[in-house]
């Protein structure tokens, strides 16, 4: 695929990431893999108004080669690094996948995720990755994250911070997101019921 179609693709996710209120601010990053190099948005940058000229260039090794990347940069490499196939990854700070990565029980509590309809397991395979909470943009984040990558696992909830997902194309990284979002809605929602009020599967 030609790097003008990936970059349209990662500009069609980021936008309807922001109009469905899955990003906001500049909060959120979103990256591509083209040719030995990853494309990312950089710094500061906001999903809303962001164009084909707000991707910074980073190598594998992680060397910055072109303009400011998001600080969170490191967590992209871990997936092209550790997952071959990975065409893009996008990070969110999505509401109820949030609200779920707050829950001081989420490692124990993450399948419940699967447990209200059958397509959150359908696009992750029944997988989901769990990183205990660092301050965004520290190395000690970068190292709990690398140490918690599997390479068959494609979403990673990080603790107090959002979601990471990473697929072949932005596309499906984009449905994995949105997946996730409604699943942790869906658990919260239905987590106000009484038990045997809601059918669990």
């Amino acid at each position: 695929m030609r790097i003008e179609e990936k970059t349209k693709e990662a500009l069609w996710c980021a936008h309807k990431l922001f109009d469905r209120g899955l990003v906001r601010g500049s909060t959120g990053n979103i990256s591509f893999f083209h040719e030995g190099r990853m494309y990312i948005s950089r710094s500061g940058s906001c999903f809303g108004r962001l164009e084909s000229e707000d991707f910074a260039v980073v190598s594998p090794g992680g060397e910055i080669l072109e303009g400011k990347p998001s600080k969170e940069y490191p967590l992209h490499l871990t997936f092209y690094r550790k997952a071959p196939g990975t065409g893009a990854v996008i990070h969110t700070h999505s509401l109820y996948s949030t609200v779920f990565s707050c829950r001081l029980d989420a490692k124990e509590c993450v399948g419940e995720l699967f447990a209200y309809t059958p397509y959150l397991r359908m696009q992750t395979g029944g997988r989901i990755g769990m990183v205990d909470y660092y301050p965004p943009g520290s190395r000690e984040l970068f190292a709990a994250f690398e140490k918690a990558f599997v390479p068959d696992t494609r979403a990673y909830l990080m603790g107090s911070h959002g979601i990471a997902a990473g697929a072949e194309t932005a596309y499906k990284a984009f449905d994995l997101i949105e997946e996730f979002e409604t699943s942790a809605s869906i658990a919260d929602i239905a987590g106000t019921y009484e038990k045997g009020k809601i059918r669990i599967i």
